[in-house]
């Protein structure tokens, strides 16, 4: 079923698209960042190329761990206070980053920063309360087609970054700036039911996450192992 807009203007479909879009985009700078960032503070910070390979590394274990954590927390807080949450966490990171004087204060800065970008599921379950079954696959095409243009363009423009501010502003004053206001953004936009969004059309006869949910029990009871679908 279509969401249709209240009143004129840009769809709040699309916003809340654009919002993801923008948030695939951050989620790439953030985890790629300090591999630019790296060429200058291994000889700061005196590390190792052993230890640069920890800080590289810590990050992925907690995002491996916290991928299937973070799809449990989006169904059961929802996506709104969960992205909003996984932000502020990738957020905190990045400063916590900017602001390590050792090996140890940058491994943990990069596991908390494995956990908060960990949050893709959460867009995921996003997407699926908000997009006509039409138009998922495009949604998450297009956010997909972000998340590697940030991975494209984070070495130049940290590299950028580092000459205009240093490795620690990059880090703490840019990405983590940027990842704060996303997140306001975010908890002030985003409603888990489309229906309570203000741009919605009301009286809808469902939100697209009943439709959702109509469409999966449907599903379920067509096959034979029915009891094994998710309710």
């Amino acid at each position: 079923m279509e969401i249709t807009a209240r009143r004129p203007g840009i769809p709040a479909t699309t916003n809340v698209l654009a919002l993801l879009c923008a948030m695939y985009f951050i989620n790439y700078i953030v985890r790629v960042n300090v591999s630019t960032a790296a060429a200058v503070f291994r000889p700061e910070l005196h590390l190792t190329n052993t230890q640069i390979g920890l800080i590289f590394s810590a990050f992925a274990y907690p995002y491996l761990a916290f991928q299937v954590a973070g799809g449990w927390v989006a169904d059961k807080f929802g996506a709104r206070r969960a992205l909003t949450v996984f932000a502020i966490i990738w957020s905190a990171a990045t400063v916590l980053m900017g602001l390590a004087n050792s090996l140890s204060g940058m491994i943990l800065g990069r596991v908390l920063l494995g956990i908060g970008v960990s949050a893709l599921p959460v867009a995921t379950r996003a997407m699926s309360n908000w997009m006509p079954a039409e138009k998922r696959g495009f949604a998450q095409g297009i956010t997909h087609a972000f998340a590697r243009l940030g991975n494209a363009l984070t070495p130049p423009l940290v590299a950028w970054l580092i000459l205009l501010v240093s490795w620690r502003g990059s880090l703490r004053r840019r990405s983590a700036s940027i990842s704060f206001l996303w997140a306001i953004a975010w908890g002030f936009y985003f409603r888990d039911d489309p229906a309570e969004h203000p741009a919605i059309t009301p009286g809808r006869p469902r939100s697209a996450a009943e439709e959702a949910r109509q469409e999966r029990r449907a599903a379920c009871r067509s096959r034979a192992w029915r009891r094994g679908c998710f309710r």
